[in-house]
């Protein structure tokens, strides 16, 4: 009866032991994590998270992404345990055994089975893992036909750039869903994308803001200045042409715009600021007389200088066109000439011809001489251009 006794209390006993063992296996602990161990005492130590359980046997656990440029939640056994960024590693205490360890960005995760040794850091770097599980992708934000400056841009609320008309902003993100944010001024666009193909994803924001931006009154002119046809631009996209006497008037996003007219390749702009139910004028027509004296390829004398019988001429090329052009010219000057003191004088014509390569928006003087080859003594006229050819 006794031996029993004593057999039962034995079995009680390990009973018992086995129990507390197995209620103090180690799963995974870290700051914020629930662990069911009534011994527990969690310290917090830098990046590093330390939870005691009594006599389980702990070792360290390093998790990094290289490289990879965002902070990413770490987890262990499906426990979220902390972050980890480029070039701040997350460091954990861990039990002995083997851990599934995860880092995910977004929709997309990348997993590792870790053995971790009492005593011992082991460390783990996701960088190329996630290389080659989280794929970035391209997406193209763009304003369409909408005319406008700048614009912020935002992706998942973040500044990433600029667009403007006819300057796409061209991004690489990672794949999954992110939501686009184009402002301008008081009304943003949103859009949510799904970035999965391996082709660009496009997002045109254009019509969306035609539609929410008010719009001000732009007048655009060239006052007097005698020209016809005149390309005008606003924040680089043409809008239309203008002439003298004809203005230039469009219905334009309220805001800040840049406006430009060329005559050739001379150009005038100017940024405007503008308002919802106001009319802004711009004239660009002194500014233009200024600039671009010569609306066409001209050629012209600029000096002259008689001595004896030759006539220096200093001739300029100007040629305000965008395309190369050659132009020859012909200068020429009337003279009288004696030939004997008993004759009256006579008179003669002298002229010469000269051509020039010129290229677009560009000027060249050139000198010439004019000899004034008959009798002696000569009277000239001041010299003139004859002829002009433009090629």
């Amino acid at each position: 009866m006794k031996r029993i006794i004593l057999f039962g209390l034995l079995v009680f006993i390990g009973a018992m032991l086995f129990a507390g063992y197995d209620s103090g296996k180690f799963q995974f602990g870290s700051t914020g994590t629930h662990v069911s161990d009534s011994q527990r005492t969690p310290a917090t130590t830098g990046t590093t998270a330390i939870i005691s359980y009594g006599e389980v046997l702990q070792g360290h656990l390093e998790v990094s992404i290289g490289n990879y440029g965002a902070t990413l939640p770490v987890f262990v056994d499906n426990i979220t345990v902390g972050n980890a960024s480029s070039g701040a590693p997350l460091d954990v205490s861990a039990g002995e055994g083997v851990h599934i360890v995860k880092v995910c960005d977004g929709g997309a995760c990348s997993q590792t089975d870790v053995r971790i040794t009492s005593g011992i850091k082991t460390a783990v770097d996701f960088s190329e893992l996630l290389a080659k599980k989280i794929t970035e992708r391209s997406i193209s934000v763009s304003l369409g036909s909408y005319i406008s400056g700048s614009l912020p841009v935002f992706i998942d609320n973040a500044a990433v750039g600029e667009v403007s008309s006819g300057k796409p902003l061209n991004l690489t993100v990672n794949e999954g869903s992110h939501t686009v944010r184009v402002c301008a001024g008081r009304i943003c666009e949103n859009e949510t994308v799904d970035v999965q193909s391996s082709q660009t994803s496009p997002v045109d924001f254009g019509a969306r803001l035609a539609r929410d931006v008010p719009e001000g009154t732009l007048s655009v002119s060239i006052g007097g200045y005698n020209a016809d046809g005149l390309p005008v631009s606003i924040d680089t996209i043409a809008v239309g042409n203008v002439s003298i006497g004809k203005a230039l008037t469009l219905m334009v996003g309220e805001g800040s715009h840049r406006v430009e007219v060329c005559m050739g390749l001379v150009c005038e702009n100017e940024s405007i600021v503008l308002q919802f139910g106001h009319v802004s004028s711009i004239d660009f027509g002194e500014r233009l007389k200024r600039d671009a004296e010569f609306p066409e390829p001209t050629v012209r004398i600029v000096e002259s200088l008689l001595s004896g019988s030759a006539y220096a001429v200093n001739v300029e090329f100007i040629n305000p066109d965008i395309t190369d052009h050659t132009m020859t010219v012909t200068i020429g000057s009337g003279y009288t000439y004696i030939e004997s003191q008993s004759e009256p004088r006579k008179s003669d014509f002298a002229k010469t011809t000269v051509s020039q390569f010129v290229k677009g928006g560009s000027r060249q003087t050139q000198q010439v001489t004019l000899y004034l080859t008959m009798g002696s003594y000569p009277i000239a006229s001041e010299p003139t251009v004859t002829d002009v050819t433009i090629e």
